[in-house]
């Protein structure tokens, strides 16, 4: 677990208003979205999917902003999701390992983290996959990041 200033990075993005028990809707499905989309438009793929979370505080009735992200190079003028550029992004960044239902344990181990150090937080946090497996999800990589001042 460690302290790190993510750059800025352009994106394809599809945005929600949305609950923890909606999330399982988007799984799969808008990542090949964005996808075909980048390969429409002959953009180049940049680097592994996002989902940026604001204002999510873990119970399942809050209502939050889900951004469905992929970092793409080019331009062109999507016919159905957005291009923007994300920020640079200071967050506490650990890795989880694994199906994504022990996702939340990871998620303690970093607000144990934050709590001990008293870090800041702000209301952003990220999901990086770097590997999805649905056949074989112990060999799912998520990259998860805590937005942190």
């Amino acid at each position: 677990m460690y302290v790190k200033t993510h750059p800025p990075v352009t994106v394809l993005y599809s945005q929600h208003q949305t609950t923890l028990p909606q999330l399982s809707q988007y799984i799969g499905t808008v990542v090949k979205d964005l996808c075909a989309e980048a390969v429409h438009h002959n953009a180049l793929i940049s680097g592994a999917p996002l989902w940026i979370y604001h204002g999510m505080d873990g119970k399942p009735d809050t209502v939050f902003t889900l951004t469905i992200a992929i970092p793409i190079q080019g331009q062109f003028q999507p016919s159905r999701f957005a291009i923007k550029q994300l920020p640079a992004f200071r967050a506490v960044t650990h890795t989880h390992e694994g199906a994504w239902d022990t996702l939340a344990e990871t998620y303690q181990e970093v607000m144990h983290h934050i709590d001990a150090h008293k870090i800041p937080m702000t209301e952003e946090c990220r999901e990086v996959y770097l590997n999805i497996d649905f056949q074989q999800q112990q060999y799912n990589v998520t990259q998860v990041q805590m937005g942190v001042i």
